[in-house]
């Protein structure tokens, strides 16, 4: 391969509605500006997703409309976080499921139009998985995985999801484990496609917004234990539903903590051949914080920079 255009989305739960607005955005605006009507995935030679992103990025794969995604979020997102339970994990992903069996069907990483690269962690062996496409000879033996399965893997984040097993692995649980930013594993797999050419590389990484502080009591982890940091409740929501709203200060923590590492890294490696998307929030958002996707919903449009150097880059 001569050049290699990467896109790669974050991981965040129900912050991937804001991820698939951005990417709306970004697609109408470069059809726009070329008088073109081409769906966003078509632009990229490699798609790398997390969880919530691996959801997005696997239906760009396939060759969804970044508009037809960003409908569907606006719908998936209140059916998958809408009854939380009182034992095992905080929900089922059976409904999760269900709605990815009707985008995907039986498609296998072998079906998909473009790269797809999607994260896991194998549990039992600490291991990062990741689910490829056959952009590589080498990725053949697998391409048999459904894409269902890998989806699911991805997305299980620890404690809200259970583990899950595909077609060539067990007990997966949310690659945002290692990497909820996957911009550096973009990174990687391009440099192979292009022997090694960096300057041959371009990568767009989209986030799911940065918080603008995290969702939760700082002074109660100060001395805290084991319960302190997987499970904190916001005083007012004490009286409603306490229960779905207890959320893992260590979960969120790991995962905004090396999505910025990631983005510091990816930067200082490609410089000007890398643009990281990742609008601030107004308000600070857990993973299943559904009833806040309002609070995300102007926070997509493009700066007049961010939309000139896309230009360029794709």
């Amino acid at each position: 391969m001569n050049k290699c255009k990467v896109l790669t989305l974050d991981g965040g739960g129900i912050k991937g509605y804001l991820t698939a607005k951005i990417l709306k955005n970004i697609e109408q605006s470069l059809n726009e500006f070329r008088s073109e009507n081409i769906n966003l995935g078509q632009r990229f030679d490699l798609i790398v997703g997390t969880s919530t992103g691996g959801i997005i990025a696997t239906a760009l794969a396939i060759g969804k409309s970044a508009k037809e995604i960003f409908e569907l979020y606006e719908t998936l997102i209140p059916k998958v976080f809408n009854k939380s339970h009182v034992l095992g994990t905080k929900y089922s992903n059976e409904v999760l499921k269900e709605e990815l069996q009707n985008i995907l069907g039986d498609l296998t990483l072998a079906d998909v139009k473009t790269g797809l690269c999607l994260t896991s962690v194998d549990v039992e062996n600490s291991s990062p998985r990741f689910h490829k496409s056959g952009y590589f000879d080498r990725n053949s033996t697998r391409l048999d995985e459904k894409l269902v399965d890998v989806v699911l893997a991805s997305a299980a984040a620890p404690t809200f999801f259970p583990l899950i097993d595909t077609l060539h692995s067990s007990n997966l649980t949310d690659g945002g484990i290692v990497a909820n930013n996957p911009s550096l594993v973009g990174f990687i797999e391009a440099m192979q496609l292009v022997e090694g050419r960096k300057d041959d590389i371009a990568l767009v990484s989209v986030g799911t917004g940065e918080q603008c502080h995290m969702p939760y009591d700082v002074n109660k982890l100060r001395n805290g234990g084991k319960l302190s940091w997987m499970a904190q409740c916001k005083p007012r929501n004490l009286l409603s539903n306490p229960l779905k709203h207890i959320g893992s200060p260590l979960i969120e923590l790991l995962m905004e903590s090396q999505s910025k590492l990631a983005h510091h890294q990816t930067h200082f490696l490609l410089g000007d051949k890398y643009l990281r998307v990742n609008p601030k929030l107004s308000v600070s958002v857990e993973l299943d914080d559904a009833e806040k996707i309002g609070s995300l919903k102007n926070l997509a449009d493009l700066s007049k920079s961010d939309l000139e150097k896309l230009k360029i880059l794709l």
